[in-house]
């Protein structure tokens, strides 16, 4: 039963870092296509590199604790 009751807390804080991390992912999606108040609508080839990596890190980790999270399922529902 400890067992259980390890994997189901670590779940649980899996569960938090990945809401976590799809809210940061959200707030960079939605800041993609601001400019600042006295942009003539240009973005820098940088500043849209820098962005558009972190989105895709945001992600590739989303990916990573997404199937860490299955694994966890798994293990909880052998034990059961």
């Amino acid at each position: 039963m400890t067992d259980e009751k390890n994997l189901r807390q670590k779940l649980a804080d899996l569960d938090a870092e990945i809401a976590e991390l799809r809210r940061l992912d959200g707030d960079a999606q939605s800041r993609r296509g601001e400019d600042g108040a006295q942009s003539e609508g240009i973005i820098e080839n940088e500043d849209l590199a820098t962005a558009l990596t972190g989105i895709a890190e945001n992600e590739a980790v989303l990916d990573v604790l997404l199937q860490r999270r299955d694994r966890l399922e798994a293990q909880i529902n052998d034990l059961s």
